[in-house]
């Protein structure tokens, strides 16, 4: 539970950097990140609920290869063993409206 709230934190107001986590063998991309990320690359979206009884749904990306990002236009600016970190040049807007429309898919 403290490495999601580490991830909301980073998250919440997120609209100038990419960040990727590595969870087990796999990395991943939450909330406004997989957004970036989903904009640029295809990815594979799911959805991660923090706790049941509470009202937080969170949007992760898959990634297979966590240097993709760099193919796709976005310069890393910082890394460390378990997290990567890549600039946006540009915010890329519309995050809420493609969340919601995430989330519709999972619940139909």
């Amino acid at each position: 539970m403290e490495r999601m709230m580490k991830v909301l934190q980073h998250e919440v107001d997120n609209t100038n950097q990419m960040i990727l986590y590595q969870e087990g063998d796999s990395w991943y991309a939450y909330e406004h990140s997989a957004y970036f990320l989903a904009s640029k690359q295809s990815v594979i979206v799911k959805k991660e609920i923090l706790a049941e009884g509470y009202d937080v749904v969170l949007v992760k990306a898959k990634v297979e290869d966590p240097l993709s990002p760099l193919a796709a236009g976005f310069s890393l600016k910082w890394a460390a063993d378990d997290t990567l970190q890549f600039a946006i040049d540009e915010p890329i807007a519309g995050f809420p409206e493609w969340k919601e429309n995430q989330l519709k898919k999972f619940s139909a």
